[in-house]
């Protein structure tokens, strides 16, 4: 199958992407209200999305919620009734649902969904991210990204309508050496046909990074303190930022 490029639209390289929203203070990560205090700044927000035991996305970075609101639950053995039970624990708002986000949202910034593959990649995960996000008015302003390679491929198979990229970092905890290397210096970048690059900013400089920097964008995270600020301006097109005024 020959599979289209989607080059990563401008938005995404010009305007600032702000981790899981502006959070900070009584403010959650992934929450609504940090959603708007991006949305109220102008900035691109980046998401984690994770499939739920009905199907449907839940925006959150963990594969479980016990981090955010106390309790010790997987994701995939909740459904959204659940969501109300287990308030996150400074806002005590309830954990978004993907679509609740993009109600939220609405065309106004730039979103970068992420896709969360807990174990086995199970591609119903994509479906339902593709399907929620088919009436969506403006797709210029959505792009797509994965760490797992095959999850990047089911979706450039699947969508013509977005640009999807390849997540990678130096260091994989519980992995091989050889998968480490493979998934670090992005040896399977052929066989998930990403349109760009989303790399740890601890892992730069990377011989195989910089050479695919020749031929597709390159964003950087988690730009969190000065130093990595000034540090990305040597290597990435923009940054995926946190904790940090950018004003």
């Amino acid at each position: 199958m020959k599979v289209k490029k989607f080059p990563l639209n401008k938005y995404f390289l010009e305007i600032p992407i702000a981790h899981r929203g502006l959070h900070e203070g009584n403010i959650d990560e992934n929450s609504l209200t940090a959603y708007q205090k991006a949305i109220d700044k102008g900035y691109a927000i980046e998401i984690d999305v994770h499939l739920m035991k009905d199907g449907k996305l839940l925006i959150h970075h963990d594969e479980d919620i016990k981090r955010i609101t106390g309790f010790d639950l997987k994701i995939s053995d909740l459904i959204e009734e659940d969501l109300d039970k287990y308030p996150m624990s400074l806002s005590k708002e309830k954990i978004p649902t993907l679509i609740e986000f993009l109600k939220l949202v609405n065309g106004k910034v730039p979103v970068l969904i992420e896709i969360k593959v807990d174990g086995k990649f199970n591609p119903l995960i994509c479906d339902v991210l593709l399907e929620n996000l088919k009436d969506y008015l403006n797709k210029d302003y959505i792009a797509l990204q994965s760490f797992h390679p095959f999850a990047v491929k089911y979706l450039k198979e699947h969508t013509d309508e977005y640009s999807v990229g390849q997540l990678a970092t130096n260091k994989y905890e519980g992995y091989s050496k050889v998968t480490e290397y493979l998934l670090s210096n992005l040896r399977l970048f052929n066989i998930s046909h990403a349109d760009f690059i989303s790399y740890d900013i601890n892992g730069l400089p990377n011989k195989r990074v910089k050479k695919l920097h020749k031929k597709y964008p390159l964003l950087c995270w988690t730009i969190d303190t000065k130093e990595k600020y000034d540090k990305s301006k040597q290597f990435a097109d923009n940054i995926i930022f946190e904790f940090i005024s950018l004003n």
